[in-house]
């Protein structure tokens, strides 16, 4: 095998035996990559606890808009969190610091996510009691239109009905 392509078969093969197209990365490479997913780590921690504080506040027509651009984080974060998975070996050798850095962000951003989450079980829970409380009293049996007697009293007349309800539960 001749020295090149022995090089580039080194290249190719990583440490856990997958194999990559990916050039190595500079140690500028491997520290631009990690403040990267630092920060759009930051920015979907932001937009986590602003969407917390509006679902708490019952703000939940205000969270719509947020959706998009946590949806263009997210996507951002899996793209560099896929970069990075490619070429972790390099990352942790030249880019210690900023991998220590990343290890202190994630307990942050694991705590933003389950606040999240237990603010959006919240509003669920509440909503659906509402819901069931409405669908309660709609679907009671209502009586037909009221009739007045020649006396003026009120007598129900007509039969026994109950009352349809259409929910939209998007939230």
């Amino acid at each position: 095998m001749n020295p090149e392509h022995q090089a580039k078969k080194e290249h190719q093969v990583k440490s856990d035996h997958q194999v990559t197209d990916q050039p190595p990365l500079s140690s500028n490479e491997a520290k631009a990559l990690c403040q990267n997913i630092f920060a759009t780590s930051n920015e979907l921690i932001s937009l986590l606890e602003e969407e917390t504080t509006l679902l708490r506040n019952a703000k939940t027509k205000h969270i719509s808009p947020l959706n998009v651009r946590k949806d263009a984080l997210t996507a951002a974060l899996s793209h560099h969190m896929e970069k990075f998975k490619q070429h972790a070996d390099q990352v942790r050798q030249l880019a210690p610091q900023e991998l220590q850095n990343l290890e202190q962000q994630r307990s942050h951003f694991q705590k933003s996510i389950e606040t999240n989450h237990a603010a959006l079980i919240a509003v669920q829970a509440v909503s659906e009691r509402i819901l069931q409380t409405v669908a309660d009293k709609v679907s009671r049996k209502q009586g037909g239109p009221e009739v007045y007697t020649a006396g003026g009293q009120v007598t129900q007349a007509g039969i026994k009905r109950s009352a349809a309800i259409n929910v939209d539960t998007a939230l």
